[in-house]
């Protein structure tokens, strides 16, 4: 996983998280690469654990980020993202295209089968690992100035979220207030993957914050609903190893 440091329309940066998926693409969310119809003004792209490492020894944070950040080609939507304007059916997936190949050391994040969701239905507790380089804290979550990688379990809790209407495109995730392990800003986009497997069974779209604090439950776009696979199919074959 990495993280996204970006400008959109001209205000930034903006930070999201992603997942590797073939050598030179990051999977995302939708709105972590466009805003208002444009895609990001800029975009960079970084694999430590702790995001903000090294920053000191760099006169400016443009030398930081050429320094010690990854250079992108281009980011790509889904065609139908609008800015949450179809909710509940939001299209928020988007990828990433590095100008060159990083290879993770824990391999690639694996798509999964068409409706893989819909298997575990009525079985048991099924457990879930979502991961980002949000907001961490005492709980509820509360902004620090740390921007480092954490992981979390997750329980799904709905296939079709009620928000997102019978048979659409959005899971829906529990947050763990009162424990931790959910999602918080700069979570957008991470990878929830299916057990200890490396299959991202959907991408973090958003979630409740009340009064600023992020607690009770995650919204996540999923990646084996048609949309998402299309999608990934058409960038894969442009874009793929």
């Amino acid at each position: 996983m990495g993280t996204l440091l970006f400008v959109q329309n001209g205000i930034g940066f903006y930070s999201c998280t992603g997942t590797m998926i073939e050598p030179r693409v990051m999977l995302t969310a939708g709105h972590c690469v466009e805003e208002a119809g444009n895609i990001n003004d800029v975009t960079y792209v970084r694999f430590e654990a702790d995001a903000l490492s090294g920053i000191g020894n760099y006169g400016s944070t443009s030398d930081w980020l050429a320094a010690e950040w990854m250079a992108v080609e281009t980011v790509i939507p889904h065609p139908l993202y609008n800015d949450y304007a179809e909710f509940p059916n939001n299209y928020d997936i988007g990828v990433v295209i590095l100008e060159s190949a990083y290879y993770p050391s824990n391999g690639f994040g694996e798509i999964p089968a068409l409706g893989f969701l819909e298997t575990l239905r009525g079985q048991d507790r099924q457990d879930f690992l979502s991961v980002g380089y949000g907001r961490q804290g005492t709980l509820p979550p509360t902004e620090m100035n740390d921007y480092v990688r954490y992981k979390g379990n997750v329980r799904l809790l709905e296939v079709n979220s009620y928000l997102s209407g019978q048979g659409s495109q959005s899971a829906r995730f529990s947050n763990n207030p009162g424990i931790g392990g959910g999602t918080c800003y700069g979570d957008s986009g991470g990878p929830t993957f299916f057990q200890d497997t490396n299959i991202v069974v959907s991408v973090t779209s958003f979630g409740w914050a009340k009064n600023g604090n992020c607690v009770g439950n995650d919204f996540n776009f999923r990646t084996d609903v048609p949309a998402a696979q299309d999608f990934l199919t058409g960038v894969l074959a442009q874009y793929g190893d």
